[in-house]
């Protein structure tokens, strides 16, 4: 016996059904302009109503990442759509935070043409970083940013690469690629040599370890030994564990951030020191303990800071 709640479900399935093949035969919504804005690059075209704004971008020369194939399911083909497209629908909701939601991000495949549309394309890296720090995205797909008419890789202009600098790192990928986990060592080479990760090699090692972008900035930003930003020849790491803070971190800590000139987080101009706070170092016993690149330093108090930032400096501390 079919009770009354599922015949109404039917009833409703059928009505959605049918609205949508008479949407589909039926509606017509002519022609549709749409703006397109990437960067500082602006294009306007005008395409037929009623597909998906990732077929007509595809279709006026736009490379839109879209593992999934445009079934919604990868969330890679965001866009920020300023005018037009209707509603958020609920198979966009899982990739869309409340931040970009209030931008109006939209992912391209399910954005239906009705109206004019006015759009702005983010670059990748900022559509990859929003992903990784949402966790909306899926590591097992892969997939390229841009592809040229051979289907290779396109570099944007923020992921360009000096050529010196992408030989060094593909020497760097080719002394590790035959080990397993190989982007483990390759990324601790890179972050030796130029003193930390710069973001067009992340696109370099992408390409030649054949992985995902989003899976490659996902390891990058999970460990602490790395860095995206520029840091100093002497990275300093002084521990704020409970042992050290108890043993008074938090005024070496001030001490190296009043002669320094930064703060926790920074780098000096020259480029010489980075300052660091880190939650443990494992040497508790030598409490307040800091770390100078690999060097340990324990039993640290505020008035040995001047002595140990001229010590690496090079200049005698009575000079």
């Amino acid at each position: 016996m079919f009770t009354p709640v599922w015949i109404m479900v039917a009833v409703l399935f059928v009505i959605t059904v049918l609205l949508a093949i008479a949407d589909w035969l039926l509606v017509s919504y002519g022609e549709c302009k749409v703006t397109v804005t990437k960067e500082d690059d602006e294009k306007e075209f005008v395409v037929q109503g009623g597909g998906t704004l990732l077929s007509a971008l595809v279709e006026n020369g736009m490379n839109i990442p879209a593992a999934c194939g445009g079934r919604g399911s990868c969330g890679y083909c965001k866009v920020n759509v300023a005018s037009g497209g209707g509603d958020i629908l609920p198979t966009e909701e899982v990739f869309v935070s409340k931040e970009e939601k209030r931008l109006g991000t939209r992912l391209a495949c399910q954005v239906k043409i009705k109206e004019d549309l006015a759009i702005n394309v983010p670059d990748l890296l900022t559509t990859v970083k929003t992903m990784v720090r949402n966790g909306t995205i899926d590591t097992k797909l892969k997939w390229r940013f841009l592809l040229d008419a051979d289907g290779e890789p396109v570099d944007e202009k923020k992921v360009k690469i000096a050529r010196k600098d992408r030989r060094i790192v593909e020497e760097i990928v080719d002394r590790h690629r035959e080990s397993k986990g190989a982007i483990m060592p390759v990324l601790q080479d890179i972050n030796e040599t130029f003193m930390y990760l710069p973001e067009p090699t992340l696109s370099v090692v992408s390409k030649e370890l054949d992985m995902p972008l989003s899976l490659v900035f996902r390891i990058a930003t999970f460990y602490n030994a790395f860095s995206l930003k520029p840091r100093g020849k002497y990275v300093i790491m002084i521990c704020m564990g409970t042992a050290c803070h108890v043993k008074g971190a938090a005024g070496v800590l001030e001490a190296f951030e009043q002669h320094l000139g930064i703060k926790a987080g920074e780098t000096t101009p020259d480029m010489l020191f980075t300052l660091d706070a880190v939650r443990c170092i494992g040497c508790c016993g030598l409490a307040p303990v800091l770390k100078i690149n690999e060097d340990v330093h324990g039993l640290v108090t505020k008035r040995m800071v001047p002595e140990l930032i001229e010590r690496y400096r090079g200049v005698p501390a009575n000079a």
